[in-house]
């Protein structure tokens, strides 16, 4: 047997996608989901700025290569080096950056490896923004040459990121996030379910779904919810998931008298199922991207309450499928509730309206067609690797 240096030809690319950790969150299952369902036409490959989390443990038994690379405080090039240590073991011909603190990574990495492809993904934006001149300037000058294409998950975000990042319009692109349908429960099965936990069939149930962060603004929800209570009492409260917000949120529903009139869940594989107990759904956030949690009560057929922030305006026809509001509003949302919690036929029409949409603008499907879409323009047509193979 001898080594020839012989060119094989590699069968598929290899994309690698770097986040900020791998805990449940929206952003989160985007990854987890898109890793899965791609591993079969790319190899694929995860790094995380944090710990992998449990998305990443999952990936991991799924046979896919999930990478943590334990970030520290401040600006830390060791990342850098730890990506191309990665991008040569695994010969990456793109990189999905998904948020600014990856791709910020990314982007020093691709001098030292610029055959490499990247993809900056914004998800969502912190609130409040602060204008940083400098930051802008970077972006435009520095950052954004190097990128091969940047995508926000809603045009609100893209206006952000014009306005706060300094990238050109031209260069960026809409693609809305997407999810699997949802089994759906019949209604039999919603009514054991409801009881199982406790909700009666005379109650209305108001919930929200996610990583209870305080961006989510779930004190609003809450105290919403504490002022439709003193006209409907029979307005009850689900929250499903957890996240550092959790025991602030315990302690505030004590002191609003809501102890016995809001259920925690904490975090749950099946969340999506939980829903379905729910008449409403209710998302109170400062800001937003395309938020999952929205889609996924969208594709169950529930009427949506949301503050008018981020991208929601985008997916929530006003009227139709749902009720917007202003952000920071509670006697808005309150009223909301109000209107929602005393009509069963209005909660019915609305969430059927919200399920059509979802069919047709919001499946898993349609977004991984785009991003598919997104990596053959971006790949080389005979994407290679030198290899030595063994004759």
């Amino acid at each position: 047997m001898r080594f020839l240096s012989k060119s094989c030809p590699k069968s598929k690319p290899t994309i690698c996608y770097l986040a900020h950790q791998l805990d449940p969150g929206g952003t989160e299952k985007l990854v987890y989901q898109m890793a899965l369902a791609l591993k079969k036409n790319y190899e694929i490959i995860v790094c995380t700025l944090e710990d992998i989390g449990l998305y990443g443990q999952a990936l991991r038994k799924a046979g896919i290569p999930v990478y943590p690379l334990f970030r520290e405080p401040g600006v830390d090039l060791n990342i850098v080096f730890s990506l191309l240590r990665i991008f040569f073991k695994h010969e990456v011909s793109l990189l999905h950056a998904h948020q600014y603190s990856p791709y910020f990574y990314a982007v020093l990495a691709k001098f030292f490896y610029p055959q490499v492809k990247i993809i900056f993904q914004e998800h969502g934006r912190h609130y409040p923004e602060i204008d940083k001149p400098l930051r802008k300037l970077v972006n435009r000058f520095f950052f954004q040459p190097l990128t091969a294409a940047i995508v926000a998950v809603s045009h609100e975000v893209k206006e952000r990121l014009i306005r706060y990042e300094g990238l050109s319009k031209k260069r960026i692109r809409v693609i809305y996030n997407g999810i699997e349908d949802v089994i759906l429960l019949s209604p039999e099965e919603k009514r054991e379910l409801r009881r199982k936990w406790g909700f009666s069939d005379t109650q209305v149930v108001a919930a929200t779904v996610g990583r209870f962060d305080p961006i989510k603004n779930l004190p609003l929800f809450l105290k919403a919810l504490a002022l439709a209570r003193t006209q409907i009492p029979a307005l009850r409260g689900l929250l499903i998931g957890d996240g550092p917000e959790m025991p602030a949120l315990k302690g505030l529903c004590h002191k609003l008298g809501l102890k016995e009139a809001v259920i925690f869940t904490g975090y749950r594989e099946d969340a999506v199922k939980l829903l379905q107990m729910a008449d409403i759904f209710v998302l109170s956030s400062l800001s937003e991207g395309t938020s999952l949690a929205l889609l996924e009560a969208m594709a169950c057929g529930l009427p949506l309450i949301a503050t008018a922030v981020g991208g929601n305006p985008e997916i929530i026809a006003d009227g139709k499928s749902g009720l917007l509001v202003p952000n920071q509003n509670l006697p808005a949302l309150a009223a909301a509730l109000l209107i929602l919690a005393q009509d069963p036929v209005l909660r019915q029409r609305m969430g059927q309206k919200a399920r059509q949409i979802f069919e047709k603008k919001f499946t898993f499907q349609k977004m991984l067609a785009s991003y598919q879409d997104l990596y053959q323009e971006i790949l080389p047509n005979k994407t290679r690797a030198r290899k030595v193979c063994v004759v």
